[in-house]
C-alpha cells in the first residue's frame, strides 16, 4: 500500500489517503522517489517493478509500468540526474544486475542501460550522480562506497571510494545542493560526508588502485587506506 499524508504542519489534523489502488502494484514498495521536476512519484517494488505515478496528489492518479526488461530482484533506490529523463535504479540482491540507467525515463517505454560494468556481485543500496559532472557516479553497497568516473561509457569501471569508511554497509545518500556535500548513512557506523567537485578525477597518481578524488593519501600508495 502507498499512502499520501497531507496537512502535516497545518491546523485541523493530518489527513491520509491510499493511492495504491492500481493493479500494477503487485508487491510491496521498497523504494519511493518524488521527482524534483514535477508532480510524479516513482515506486520500486520488491519484485523488481518500477511504477510511475503521475499527479499522486489527486484522487485518481495515472499509473504506468516502466520496468526494464532486465530488472530482476528488489529495487533499493530510484534517483534522478540532471533532468527527469535521467533516472538511476539500483537493486540489492546477489546474482543480478544491480545498476541501471535511462536517459529517456519520461517516455512511455524507457530504454534501460546496464551500467554494472566491472562492479563485483554485491547488493547496491543507493546511487548518486555528481551534479557537477555526469560522468561521476557513486554507489552505496554492502561493503562501502564505490565510484566511477566513466559512467557514460557502455561498461563503467568501478572502484572502492571509502575515504576512511572501510567496508561498512551504506544505507542511503543525501545531497546538500548548496555546496554539493554528500551525506552517507551507514549501518552501525554513523554518517560520513564528502564533497563533489567538477574535476575529472579518473586519476590514480600513486598507483594503489584508489582514484585521487577518494584517496586519503593520493601521493602515497596505501591500497588499504590505512593512515
Amino acid at each position: 500500500i502507498i499512502r499520501r499524508y497531507s496537512n502535516l504542519k497545518g491546523p485541523g489534523g493530518v489527513s491520509r489517503a491510499d493511492i495504491s489502488s492500481s493493479t500494477l502494484l503487485t508487491n510491496r514498495p521498497t523504494a519511493l522517489k518524488v521527482s524534483p521536476f514535477g508532480k510524479t512519484l516513482y515506486a520500486g517494488t520488491r519484485n523488481g517493478r518500477l511504477l510511475r505515478i503521475t499527479n499522486p496528489d489527486v484522487s485518481f492518479p495515472s499509473w504506468a509500468d516502466i520496468t526494464g526488461p532486465g530488472f530482476l530482484g528488489s529495487i533499493s533506490d530510484v534517483e534522478f540526474g540532471a533532468t527527469e529523463n535521467d533516472i538511476f535504479v539500483t537493486f540489492h540482491n546477489y546474482g543480478t544486475t544491480s545498476v541501471w540507467y535511462t536517459n529517456n525515463g519520461n517516455s512511455a517505454t524507457p530504454t534501460w542501460q546496464n551500467k554494472e560494468g566491472d562492479l563485483p556481485d554485491l547488493p547496491v543500496k543507493a546511487i548518486l550522480m555528481n551534479p557537477l559532472n555526469s560522468n561521476q557516479v557513486i554507489l552505496g553497497t554492502d561493503i562501502g562506497v564505490w565510484g566511477t568516473s566513466n559512467f557514460n561509457d557502455a561498461s563503467p569501471t568501478w572502484s572502492q571510494s571509502q575515504n576512511g569508511m572501510k567496508d561498512v554497509q551504506i544505507t542511503s545518500f543525501d545531497l546538500r545542493i548548496s555546496d554539493n556535500t554528500v551525506l552517507a548513512s551507514t549501518y552501525g557506523r554513523g554518517m560520513f560526508t564528502g564533497v563533489f567537485s567538477a574535476e575529472d578525477d579518473n586519476i590514480d597518481s600513486d598507483g594503489d588502485g584508489i582514484l585521487d578524488n577518494v584517496d586519503n593519501c593520493p601521493d602515497t600508495a596505501n591500497a588499504d587506506q590505512a593512515d
